[in-house]
């Protein structure tokens, strides 16, 4: 997009604000099940948050390439999203190193939400300079392929790991392609051709739902073609609200402009309740236990957000 979008901020923020609620709530006993991650095949709110951030990134993954490539060249352009990939699979994989060595992954096959990203980045880059359409064409066939493979040979494995493991990459890969469809149809204002096809792809979801489970853990084609046309429709929403309507939020400005710095302040902050080795103090929590600490920890990250952004502090890969 030529020219920095609110909407883009207060969409991103919405995202990594989201997830404070989810990850803190994931591993509390008396939290009922619609709060949290499906086990497997399902789907609940919470699953449909990753994939929002990763829609978020999308969003601006591909202006920013061009951007970079008209001021710095091919080759610089390219050792970018290598060198940010990377930081991001070794930033992911130390928290995910953390998470197994105190028992929160009885698989021991750990991968992130930044592992994730970070592999999806380095799928994406090349198809950024392909024509809207056909990236859009490449990406529905890469998730065919995806859960062929699931299907056949990699279903107990990917259910053995989180988000889907190294191989549901190919997954994450392909939403943040179909992300970057929308992007291009955003920034070109074709919100007719954006909505249409966000329409289309919930029919196909909904349609595929039937043959093919749903499933973030499988990160499986129908949860895939569900939760970007729920992104698609949810980012549409919010152009409307900041660029039509003239609202928005400082406290999602604020999130959505050091969204990295933020995300990896909760994982941190996640381990004041999950490291200590007393159930009572999380695990076993009663609800009003669990409010008050859950309201201190969005508190304290909030605030945190907020001393960044009003000093202007931008931190980002």
């Amino acid at each position: 997009m030529a020219t920095r979008d609110r909407a883009i901020d207060q969409f991103r923020g919405l995202a990594v604000l989201l997830m404070l609620p989810a990850n803190y709530l994931e591993h509390i006993a008396c939290v009922p099940w619609w709060l949290k991650h499906k086990a497997d095949v399902g789907l609940t709110v919470i699953d449909f948050i990753a994939p929002l951030f990763i829609f978020a990134v999308a969003l601006t993954f591909g202006e920013s390439v061009r951007r970079r490539r008209l001021r710095e060249g091919w080759q610089k352009t390219l050792e970018h999203v290598v060198k940010r990939s990377m930081a991001l699979v070794g930033i992911g994989a130390l928290f995910s190193l953390g998470e197994t060595s105190y028992g929160y992954n009885p698989h021991g096959i750990q991968w992130g939400t930044l592992q994730a990203i970070g592999v999806a980045s380095l799928l994406t880059f090349p198809t950024r300079f392909l024509p809207t359409a056909t990236r859009l064409g490449f990406a529905l066939l890469l998730l065919a392929g995806y859960q062929a493979a699931l299907d056949r040979w990699w279903l107990e494995t990917v259910l053995a790991s989180s988000h889907a493991g190294l191989q549901g990459s190919l997954s994450w890969g392909a939403l943040m392609m179909l992300g970057t469809v929308y992007a291009d149809l955003a920034g070109k204002a074709q919100w007719r051709r954006f909505l249409t096809l966000a329409a289309l792809m919930l029919a196909a979801g909904l349609a595929l739902a039937v043959v093919v489970p749903v499933s973030k853990h499988r990160m499986s084609y129908s949860f895939d073609l569900l939760v970007c046309s729920a992104s698609a429709l949810t980012f549409a929403a919010t152009h409307l609200v900041v660029n039509r309507w003239r609202v928005g939020s400082s406290v999602l400005d604020a999130w959505g402009a050091n969204s990295l710095v933020l995300y990896v302040s909760h994982l941190f902050l996640l381990a004041v309740f999950l490291v200590p080795d007393a159930p009572w103090w999380h695990v076993e929590a009663s609800p009003l236990q669990a409010l008050v600490q859950g309201l201190a920890y969005v508190g304290v990250l909030m605030a945190w957000g907020r001393f960044l952004y009003r000093r202007n502090i931008l931190i980002a890969l």
